[in-house]
């Protein structure tokens, strides 16, 4: 019995202790449900995994269409580790850097005033599927991530998918990016 009650607790804490996924329904699995926008729409042909993708197409004009989400930062959240997979179709650019394909994050107060916003990926040109990560950490006001998917000011195709955002404490983020020695002391 002691032995079922341990592995039990075991098992609990292993739960507990996963990262999770703060973006809801990153994968289309679900098309659009949990993204604000109306701009995409869901591809059960171009994904890069499970049964859709989302696709944001503009082939005339250069307007700036996008999909977000906003979710909550958890508490003792000292970097987020955000990824997404991108395909591209003809995407033109224009004279700003901005104007691409895009996976933006922004982190936000509670009442979602801007504090800091970061490319996770910018994208030009006709690229394969190719997995786009960054970790940033965690402005000390930020109360919330609001993620953009976004055809940014020009014309092409993007598809999206797989789409994460990951709260890492101060311990699995020093895993993730070791301080290296100074190599001229």
């Amino acid at each position: 019995m002691k032995q079922l009650l341990f592995f039990s607790l075991l098992f609990l804490t292993t739960i507990t202790n996963a990262q999770t996924n703060l973006v809801k329904n990153g994968g289309f699995e679900t098309e659009l449900i949990n993204w604000r926008g109306d701009v995409a729409t869901i591809s059960p042909y171009d994904k890069k995994t499970g049964k859709n993708g989302a696709v944001i197409n503009q082939f005339v004009g250069n307007e700036w269409k996008a999909i977000d989400q906003i979710m909550t930062i958890p508490k003792n959240t000292y970097a987020v580790a955000f990824s997404v997979w991108i395909k591209t179709e003809g995407i033109e650019g224009g004279k700003e850097a901005y104007n691409a394909g895009a996976m933006i994050a922004e982190f936000t107060n509670n009442s979602e005033k801007q504090i800091s916003s970061d490319a996770i990926a910018q994208v030009k040109g006709s690229n394969p599927w190719t997995n786009y990560k960054k970790t940033i950490k965690t402005p000390a006001a930020a109360q919330k991530i609001r993620i953009m998917l976004a055809l940014a000011q020009t014309s092409g195709s993007i598809y999206f998918d797989d789409v994460k955002a990951v709260a890492l404490s101060e311990e699995e983020y020093s895993k993730l990016n070791p301080v290296t020695a100074n190599p001229e002391n």
